[in-house]
């Protein structure tokens, strides 16, 4: 069985003015909010596997969007 096809269903929960934007700004992409969610979940979870750090994974992450604002 591939990885794609042993996806397993995570649930996240957001307020509603935040799921709306989230899913606004993805499908301004031409992405589904559910595949922009999961794409960026994988990167997370990629840079998880090289750091094996949590924390640092999502510090990492923070720095990077202080970046780019």
């Amino acid at each position: 069985m591939t990885k794609t096809a042993n996806r397993q269903p995570l649930t996240v929960r957001l307020d509603p003015e935040s799921k709306k934007l989230f899913a606004e700004e993805a499908e301004k992409c031409g992405l589904e909010p559910g595949v922009a969610a999961r794409q960026i979940l994988e990167l997370y979870v990629q840079r998880l596997r090289e750091s094996g750090d949590y924390i640092q994974t999502l510090s990492d992450f923070s720095q990077a969007l202080k970046k780019t604002a």
